[in-house]
Order: C-alpha cells, then structure tokens, then sequence
C-alpha cells in the first residue's frame, strides 16, 4: 500500500526552536512560584525597618505614617529578581549543562 503525500507529520513541520520557548516559560514560571513563595521570609528577616517608634496593635492608629512598619521594596525587588535568576543559572548553566550534558541552543 503507497503512502499519501498529504499527511502531516509533526517531526518535520514543528519548528524545533518552540521547545526552547516552551521550556523557558516552564523555567520561567517554577524560577517566578518559587522567588513568590520564599519572598515574606526575606521580607520578616532584612525587609522591614527595625527602627520603630510606634507600633500599631489595632486598626486604630495613633502613629504618623513615618513610624509605622515599612517594608523597604526596592531591596526586595533586588531579592526577588536575584532569586529568578539563581534558578536560570542553576537550571542552564549546572543542570542542563554539566548534569544533562545538553547544550543549550546546540546544533541538532
């Protein structure tokens, strides 16, 4: 029995360069979930000031805005996009790199 020409085969037509944007997402998206879930420890730990002059124990608040509990953001913003980029460097650089011994964007 012959073949048919018109037949879609995947292998040819995929291009192969949409599994590095789907595996960049998916590193993208762990690297994200995982600087989000670990950001409020670096936030009770270095984020906040530790010089208060008046702390609030109610909704009622008897302080200026000055004196109440700040979190500094931009050092958290640092921590955060510090984290990402810990995961993408462990991810590229050691594990797919020296673990997998797959480069990255090689030739096929």
């Amino acid at each position: 029995m012959v073949g048919r020409d018109n037949v879609h085969i995947p292998k040819e037509s995929w291009p192969s360069f949409t599994w590095y944007l789907i595996e960049f997402a998916i590193v993208f998206a762990v690297a994200n979930l995982i600087a989000f879930q670990t950001i409020p420890v670096f936030d009770e730990m270095i984020g906040e000031k530790n010089l208060l002059l008046c702390e609030q124990v109610s909704w009622l608040s008897k302080c200026a805005p000055s004196e109440e509990k700040m979190s500094d953001t931009g050092l958290l913003n640092w921590i955060y996009w510090s984290m990402v980029g810990g995961v993408f460097i462990g991810w590229y650089l050691l594990i797919r790199g020296i673990v997998l011994k797959k480069p990255i964007l090689g030739n096929r």
